[in-house]
């Protein structure tokens, strides 16, 4: 009896983890081979599951099981169209013409959805187009937009509301349908300053008004729920980079391992839950090939942290290891041996090789620079200002590590004297813009700064500059 009870459970268990659905293409005269349907299923469209059907007969009938309600698209001619699928549906999709943005029709269990899904994508398909709206974001300000898009959401929830049949709806229907008029608004109010910025030569993000932001807040970009919509994932992207940019004081980033670096921090301080996962994973996908392997390595390990079941950390697991072991081609005087981490090898003044990692159990504030760079030099007294500030104990803590870029060990020695750097700990690895650690950590330009805990992590790969009062609080925190 037991046995019995044990196996109805696990029935059950999977019968509510996967249900099957029918969809079935009929079409007038078909003018494509095949038809596919693409499953947003990790909201990666690189791991979407697609499932391709030949057509036979002028018709072709896909069976598949998902667990949840979901967005899926439909491909046919060259052409798709969003669909919306929920477990057990039944669905018959009519094709009259070799298009799908003309006569089409829907039968059977999930109709419903999808009738409304095409009226409506065809009544405000510009709404949605990217390209429309990014040429209407480089033409109109900000004030002028926003009023245009908030216009267009009101005329959007007027269609919704109204619809013959939305009492039919599904409440998953429902959620959904909301979070994509929603989160279309907010996706494209919060993409102007950045695409203005993007398309701009200017160093800066022009901030948006206050007073457009007052419903733009971190209960608006957590929601689990609306990761099925991509309105919400591409609200969410920029979301992040709009704030991140507000942290960098609306300044551009000078290089992309700083970027994602300073992304990924505040969307562990900012995102929760899925939408942490997702966020960290996709912007991982995306830009894994463009930061240094030391980047690639840290943001991979904050995803596997944060992820208990593995699926995107596996997912990503080829590509983020093939850009973590990427080896860099150094250009030195001296062989040095090829480093592809942390363990880059540093030639010290006394003509011996020394690593970052030889520095575990204190806290590094790294001071990239070189002979001929004014504005390093120019931040040398506050350096010095900054030493000072520190108790003879907390000095026994901390490294102050000078590593210069410059092409040989002549210069860099006469370098050393003459900017007073003779009793700080310094290090070359030669080569200039072609050594080995500026092309590991992406360097692209000087001074740059670095703060490393006691363990050898790197904390803050953009540290802030001796000028600036509040690394000495930064330096602080790591020490205790």
């Amino acid at each position: 009896m037991k046995k019995i009870i044990f196996f109805l459970l696990v029935f059950q268990f999977n019968l509510a983890e996967s249900q099957n659905v029918n969809i079935t293409c009929r079409f007038a005269s078909p003018v494509a081979d095949s038809c596919g349907i693409r499953i947003d299923k990790y909201h990666i469209k690189e791991f979407d599951v697609l499932h391709k059907i030949t057509i036979k007969d002028n018709q072709c009938n896909f069976k598949f099981s998902i667990e949840q309600p979901t967005m899926a698209e439909f491909n046919y001619n060259k052409q798709s169209i969003n669909i919306w699928i929920e477990p057990t549906d039944d669905l018959s999709i009519n094709i009259s013409t070799d298009s799908l943005y003309k006569a089409i029709t829907m039968e059977g269990t999930g109709a419903i959805h999808n009738e409304f899904l095409t009226t409506f994508y065809l009544t405000f398909r510009n709404d949605f187009d990217k390209e429309i709206m990014k040429q209407k974001m480089l033409t109109t300000g900000a004030d002028v937009f926003e009023i245009a898009i908030f216009n267009a959401r009101k005329k959007q929830m007027d269609f919704y509301n109204t619809y013959k049949d939305k009492a039919k709806f599904s409440a998953a229907f429902i959620t959904y349908v909301n979070n994509l008029i929603k989160y279309n608004y907010f996706y494209q109010l919060q993409a102007f300053p950045i695409i203005n910025a993007n398309e701009s030569k200017g160093l800066t993000v022009q901030p948006l008004p206050d007073l457009l932001l007052e419903n733009v807040n971190t209960t608006l970009a957590n929601n689990d729920e609306a990761l099925n919509c991509e309105a919400y994932r591409n609200f969410l992207n920029y979301y992040v980079i709009y704030n991140t940019s507000k942290l960098n004081n609306f300044n551009k980033f000078t290089d992309n391992s700083t970027s994602m670096e300073k992304k990924m921090a505040f969307t562990n301080q900012s995102i929760q839950g899925k939408v942490n996962i997702y966020f960290i994973a996709n912007y991982l996908n995306d830009n894994v090939s463009l930061v240094s392997p030391y980047t690639a390595k840290h943001i991979y390990g904050i995803l596997s942290t944060n992820e208990k079941n593995g699926e995107y950390t596996n997912l990503l697991k080829s590509k983020c290891e093939q850009r973590i072991k990427t080896k860099e081609v150094a250009t030195t005087s001296k062989s040095a041996t090829e480093g592809t981490s942390s363990n880059v090898k540093i030639l010290g003044t006394d003509g011996k090789y020394f690593t970052l990692d030889d520095f575990k159990g204190k806290v590094v504030y790294v001071d990239f620079w070189a002979s001929w760079c004014g504005p390093c030099r120019g931040q040398f007294p506050f350096s010095k200002e900054l030493h000072k500030k520190f108790t003879a104990k907390q000095l026994k803590n901390i490294v102050f590590l000078y590593i210069s870029i410059d092409k040989n060990e002549e210069i860099w020695k006469k370098a050393i004297e003459q900017n007073g750097l003779g009793d700080m700990k310094n290090g070359l690895v030669p080569g200039d813009w072609g050594s080995e650690i500026v092309k590991y950590f992406q360097i692209n330009s000087i001074p740059r700064y670095m703060l490393i805990d006691k363990k050898g992590n790197i904390v803050d790969l953009n540290a802030k500059r001796p000028s600036d009062a509040a690394v000495y609080d930064d330096i602080i925190k790591l020490i205790e």
